[in-house]
């Protein structure tokens, strides 16, 4: 008999479309070798797919969200148009985590060739912001893993826990979905706020 739960399957073919995912996506932003990003650009990119991949998930057509965006460039277009395929080539919990991971990696990069910038620069809060989201990215990374909030909890800055335990409460009543959505909408706030203070 096999006792596999379709829970389970579902679980190990998220995982494989991540793993998938994540090796494809390697050269996506922070890998093209002719390109110098910042932070903000960094930031800016992953805010643009993220926002697709909400407003995909939220049901709205292709062609009305394009048409909806009236001053979108046909660069604009074209990852509009790419960040709808990737979702429906994998799925949207795949292409969430495969626009994270590669935000973390084009951050990760700047930082190797440019440092932390400075307090008062421009750049230093979206600086800020891909750290922010890089640690709500483990998180849910090891929600995703099975990792227990008991284990995982510790392992968070004391000031950022009540994030962590918020994700998982969210993660057991509606799912990494929901968690993802929240995660991006976590972003937007997070750069929205540069400036302001």
């Amino acid at each position: 008999m096999n006792y596999t739960s379709t829970r389970y399957k579902t679980t190990g073919k998220h995982f494989c479309a991540v793993v998938l995912l994540l090796l494809l996506s390697i050269t996506n932003l922070s890998a093209k070798e002719n390109i110098k990003h910042s932070y903000q650009s960094c930031t800016i990119i992953t805010t643009e797919m993220l926002t697709t991949a909400q407003f995909y998930n939220r049901g709205i057509p292709l062609n009305e969200l394009i048409e909806s965006l009236p001053n979108l460039s046909s660069q604009g277009e074209k990852k509009v148009r790419s960040t709808y395929k990737l979702i429906e080539e994998s799925d949207l919990l795949s292409a969430y985590s495969a626009i994270n991971s590669d935000y973390a990696k084009c951050a990760k990069q700047v930082h190797t060739d440019q440092g932390k910038p400075s307090f008062n620069s421009p750049e230093y809060g979206y600086y800020f912001c891909a750290g922010e989201n890089k640690l709500r990215y483990e998180i849910i990374l090891a929600i995703f893993l099975k990792q227990t909030k008991e284990n995982v909890i510790p392992q968070i800055p004391k000031s950022r826990r009540n994030i962590a335990i918020h994700y998982f409460d969210l993660a057991e009543a509606e799912g990494l979905e929901a968690v993802f959505d929240l995660m991006a909408s976590s972003l937007k706030y997070c750069i929205n706020q540069i400036g302001s203070n």
